[in-house]
């Protein structure tokens, strides 16, 4: 299961949320490390399985990242699997959201999908959207604001961070490979999948698929380069 960064709560290593959204539904995660294979989903965990930090709970069979705050109060969740997985032989995980927004005015920072080093740090609410930049070897994000301090390309956008805001590579969630609005208050569904390469100290590749649809697109709306081998060292706490 993941867990996740910012003001909504969902995928496979935790993180954080601001703001006013709410969210989430939630996610089956498979991961490999070579010869054996750690698989659980949502429906199986309980409480004990979870670390929820933050504002993070559970409400009517969701996990929800946030609360609901007034503007401008900002606040941030994180739900984690509570034991730490194995990664780097590669891994896929699946799940759904959904970005509730009490003010349309006001629409909060987003939320992320994070593989942690640490099962207890929550990164800050609000740009950040509890994404921690310390601990967190590896965060992709949904974001629903453009923050010119980070470079976003816009306020719809899926993003790949490596120990900065700043994306390492980002997407556009609202053109033809995915025709996707985060902040549509509609279930969204995503699929995360790594695979480190064949051939020793090459890196690999994270791959992120996003769809309304509950099928898996055939394309990936952002690809890009990554090295969990550089950052996590045998496990690492998802969500």
């Amino acid at each position: 299961m993941p867990a996740l960064a910012s003001a909504n709560m969902a995928r496979a290593a935790a993180a954080a949320a601001a703001l006013p959204p709410l969210l989430l539904l939630l996610l089956l995660l498979l991961l490999a490390d070579h010869a054996a294979a750690v698989r659980f989903d949502y429906a199986s965990l309980t409480l004990g399985s979870l670390r929820l930090l933050g504002d993070a709970h559970l409400k009517n069979g969701t996990i929800r990242l946030s609360r609901d705050l007034p503007v401008p109060t900002s606040g941030a969740g994180r739900a984690l699997y509570a034991t730490a997985v194995p990664l780097r032989g590669g891994f896929s995980t699946q799940f759904a959201f959904t970005v509730a927004t009490l003010n349309p005015s006001s629409v909060g920072g987003g939320l992320a999908f994070v593989l942690a080093t640490d099962g207890a740090t929550l990164g800050d609410a609000g740009a950040y959207i509890g994404v921690s930049v310390a601990t967190d070897a590896a965060a992709v994000e949904f974001d629903t604001l453009m923050d010119a301090q980070f470079a976003d390309p816009n306020g719809n956008h899926v993003g790949l961070d490596l120990g900065s805001m700043v994306s390492a590579a980002a997407a556009d969630l609202g053109g033809d490979d995915a025709g996707v609005d985060l902040a549509s208050g509609r279930t969204i569904n995503a699929w995360i999948d790594y695979r480190p390469s064949a051939s020793p100290g090459s890196g690999g590749t994270l791959e992120v698929f996003v769809s309304y649809a509950p099928k898996r697109p055939p394309r990936p709306v952002l690809s890009a380069p990554l090295d969990l081998s550089e950052d996590v060292k045998d496990a690492a706490f998802v969500g």
